[in-house]
């Protein structure tokens, strides 16, 4: 039974238009806005989402941008609706990427007719992409090991993309491309994590070259601001993230004050719901600084947050088939080598704060 996501913030209307799809023969989600509803997205991968365009928050057009964006449901049909009167010969909305576009009101017919073509469509292009992977040398893909995964996924659509029995509309040719470019720096951001994790157990020993990067001073805003607004971005909760600074200086590099600042973001936007508020604070005191990130998320028992900054073997590191498990474990170490502390506070289903001091340059 296909299953269909609906968006709209209109509740009577919301729920007409799933006791329409119900009796159609469908399995219905409902949210009552796009936040909410990428989330949703995200976690039950409906078969296609039908979305309002006029929202309060995030609208349809912003949730069809956040939805073509993520890799693992950027295929997903996506039809937008609209009360508003619309010109012109091209349906709003097609050209950002949506399958289809209903005037609002429509009949039950139509949208159930609307659906089904769409469903249709995906199912008929996605036929030649299957028939290319399945007889494809990568085509285990999907249950190889750590970093040979992503790497895959680039090869497979590579492979689809140059193949000469294919022909491809342009809107499919992009959704690879975005896919591509995921994987890729999914894979660039793991090997990085790795590398610099690695470099951390090598600087422990190193007193020379860790006495000489421990007198650098690194303005607190200067770096912890454009970072957290940069990861916000990517997170797409830019909405979310609120700022509170006190300038200051602090005794450590300024490549490793932002690879803190991102591991901590990234970890409290991961594990947060969106549309709840992440809070980035820092506080110049006597002789340290300090930096603590707010989250509302699930938050973590005792024995978890022991998990959470225990050291990961590298080779274990590798072979985790999603994301590496290095993000605290490395921002642990660079404030500790740094003369540093790290700290987490968090309790199950009450967010969790985590909070780095650094000592102050010397003078």
């Amino acid at each position: 039974m296909p299953k269909i996501l609906v968006i709209d913030d209109d509740e009577p209307f919301r729920n007409m238009v799933v006791t329409i799809l119900e009796k159609g023969g469908f399995e219905t989600i409902q949210a009552a806005g796009g936040a909410v509803g990428v989330q949703l997205a995200r976690t039950h991968r409906p078969d296609l989402v039908l979305c309002d365009v006029n929202m309060g928050g995030v609208g349809g057009n912003l949730t069809l941008y956040a939805l073509r964006r993520d890799s693992a449901i950027a295929s997903v049909p996506f039809i937008l609706m609209s009360g508003f009167a619309q010109g012109g010969s091209t349906p709003p909305g097609i050209e950002r990427g949506a399958d289809d576009f209903l005037s609002k009101p429509f009949s039950p017919e139509k949208l159930l007719s609307a659906i089904r073509k769409c469903l249709e469509r995906a199912q008929t292009a996605a036929g030649p992409a299957k028939d290319v992977v399945a007889n494809s040398s990568e085509a285990g893909a999907d249950s190889a090991p750590g970093l040979l995964q992503p790497l895959n996924q680039i090869l497979r659509i590579a492979r689809l993309l140059g193949s000469p029995r294919q022909r491809l509309e342009s809107h499919e040719v992009i959704g690879l491309a975005n896919q591509a470019h995921r994987a890729a720096t999914h894979l660039s951001r793991r090997l990085e994590n790795c590398l610099l994790y690695a470099e951390t157990g090598r600087l422990a020993s190193d007193w020379q070259k860790l006495d000489s990067m421990r007198k650098q001073k690194t303005a607190l805003r200067a770096v912890a601001e454009p970072a957290a607004r940069d990861k916000a971005l990517a997170m797409e909760r830019s909405g979310d993230l609120t700022l509170q600074f006190e300038d200051g200086f602090a005794a450590i590099p300024s490549e490793h004050l932002r690879k803190i600042v991102e591991e901590l973001l990234d970890n409290a936007f991961r594990y947060s719901h969106a549309g709840s508020a992440v809070n980035l604070k820092t506080a110049d005191a006597a002789e340290r600084v300090t930096l603590t990130v707010t989250d509302q998320g699930c938050g973590l028992a005792p024995d978890q947050i022991v998990a959470a900054v225990a050291p990961v073997p590298l080779d274990q590191a590798l072979l985790m088939r999603h994301g590496s498990g290095l993000g605290l474990p490395i921002a642990k170490r660079l404030a500790e080598l740094h003369g540093g502390t790290f700290n987490i506070q968090s309790q199950p289903a009450n967010g969790t704060a985590v909070t780095v001091s650094l000592p102050k340059p010397s003078a």
